[in-house]
């Protein structure tokens, strides 16, 4: 009886003296193993807080808690996948693989974004800056996951060859359209810019950033369908 009476004390004594460590040591990782620093790299359609709040909330993480319950990736709009590396104890490193959209098509209200090779990898109601509307070109359906039906698929690299100069010469374009033999216009703020065939594109796209001061307050119609290299060949008329 006296040895129970013994055994009783150092359990009373034992069990709250280990709660007391577990509890300290809880308390002194959550402290040390917080993360004060995250960096991003390869995110262009989101900022750095953005990123943040879909990967880890709006509460900082901690760098043990995240590599045992949260390592496993979300869905995230645009986002093919990312990687995060921890630094311990308190830093991370995400790396941010994106979606190579290169335009999108309004269809039932929802813009459908698509990769160079036409398929269609995202549906949202938001608009994301540097990716232009695409419109002339008829679809037998839009499926999200699918391929577009466009009839010819060359549209789909002239497209990319457009979207990359656009980038290359930082012109933010809002619209691109394509008439029945594929000829293509651009609309850019109040300025429609007739650009014509969609062969050797990036002279005139070079011509237009040059232009691009000049008619940056104007309204009218710039036609560069002619353009041969020469000031003369470049015709601009202003609409009130």
């Amino acid at each position: 009886m006296k040895r129970q009476k013994n055994n009783n004390r150092v359990i009373k004594i034992v069990v709250p003296v280990i709660i007391c460590l577990v509890a300290a040591l809880v308390v002194a990782g959550y402290f040390l193993f917080r993360v004060n620093n995250i960096s991003y790299e390869g995110n262009r359609h989101y900022s750095d807080e953005e990123m943040n709040n879909y990967i880890f909330g709006t509460d900082t993480p901690n760098a043990v808690v995240y590599n045992i319950f949260g390592k496993k990736n979300k869905q995230i709009p645009f986002i093919q996948k990312y990687e995060v590396e921890t630094i311990w104890p308190d830093k991370m490193n995400v790396t941010i693989y994106e979606k190579a959209v290169v335009g999108y098509i309004n269809y039932m209200g929802c813009n459908m974004y698509f990769d160079k090779d036409g398929i269609v990898v995202e549906s949202s109601s938001k608009l994301y800056s540097g990716v232009p509307q695409i419109e002339g070109l008829k679809f037998t359906s839009i499926v999200l996951g699918s391929k577009l039906d466009a009839g010819d698929d060359s549209v789909f690299s002239d497209i990319l060859e457009l979207t990359q100069a656009f980038e290359k010469y930082n012109l933010d374009i809002d619209k691109v359209y394509f008439d029945s033999s594929y000829n293509v216009t651009l609309y850019m703020n109040e300025v429609k810019i007739i650009l014509g065939n969609a062969a050797d594109i990036t002279d005139r796209l070079y011509a237009l950033k040059r232009m691009e001061n000049k008619i940056a307050n104007l309204k009218g119609t710039l036609y560069l369908s002619d353009y041969n290299g020469s000031e003369s060949s470049v015709i601009f008329k202003k609409e009130n």
